[in-house]
């Protein structure tokens, strides 16, 4: 299986916004760390994909080299990316502009029928779970507004499974009607282009660590937040496709979320 980690690692003078993690030695580090774990961690994973769009020169021998001693194969793709549209438009765009180099210049995605994706400076810490338990070709994370505080519906973009033909027809070019200006974030360009195709999601919560470039925050969920996770992904709230004990499951808890909201 082939796993495809997105970055961006020296951004240090091109002014992308809404981002508060800028120092270059801090994000290469957190790059390498995500890309060391991926090797020592996730067994289930064989190949893997590392582009990254700010042409930054930097050694991977050692990292491939950790590659093949665990039987791995380890690719690095560099470029430089369209940062006047990223400034303008948010880093959704430099996502969907790296995916798509990657598409067109990887030899392992070349190869591959589906992938898994990851943002950068993440870990997954059951990533061999996830895989295990997932059989179908693509997996996105759906967020119901009717469940969460949140504005649109949306599909979670730091993590996912996708057939390559899928992408190719339907989420490519997605990146190009992203303008977080004005609050359209790439997450709810993928959802507008998927709400119809019912695809369904992973069959556990991942278990997400690393570090959020927009806030710089830790990504370490809280029990409370956990647990809360857990019964959304047992009851099929995460599903763009659910059936119907899902979907009634799911609106009984979005009315007790209500009520307790009101109670509050």
């Amino acid at each position: 299986m082939v796993l495809l980690i997105t970055g961006a690692i020296d951004i240090r003078e091109l002014n992308v916004p809404l981002t508060k993690i800028i120092d270059v030695n801090e994000r290469l580090l957190q790059y390498t760390y995500s890309i060391e774990y991926a090797i020592t961690h996730y067994e289930s994973i064989a190949e893997i994909v590392f582009c990254e769009n700010t042409d930054f020169m930097f050694d991977y021998s050692p990292l491939k080299k950790k590659a093949a001693d665990y039987g791995k194969k380890l690719e690095i793709l560099s470029f430089k990316g369209d940062y006047l549209n990223i400034q303008r438009k948010g880093k959704g765009f430099g996502e969907g502009e790296i995916i798509k180099y990657a598409l067109n210049k990887s030899k392992l995605l070349r190869q591959c029928d589906c992938f898994y994706k990851l943002t950068g400076r993440l870990i997954i810490k059951n990533m061999d779970k996830i895989l295990a338990a997932t059989s179908q070709k693509s997996s996105f994370i759906y967020y119901p507004k009717t469940i969460y505080k949140i504005s649109k519906d949306h599909i979670e973009t730091y993590f996912y499974k996708v057939d390559k033909d899928l992408y190719i027809k339907k989420l490519i070019n997605a990146y190009q009607e992203v303008d977080e200006i004005h609050f359209q974030y790439l997450e709810h360009v993928f959802h507008e282009r998927l709400s119809k195709t019912g695809f369904r999601s992973f069959n556990t919560l991942p278990l997400i660590s690393g570090f959020s470039g927009t806030s710089g925050d830790a990504y370490e969920p809280v029990t409370k937040y956990r647990l809360m996770e857990n019964i959304n992904f047992f009851i099929g709230v995460h599903n763009l496709k659910q059936t119907t004990l899902e979907r009634a499951m799911t609106r009984i808890f979005s009315s007790l979320l209500k009520i307790g909201r009101l109670l509050k």
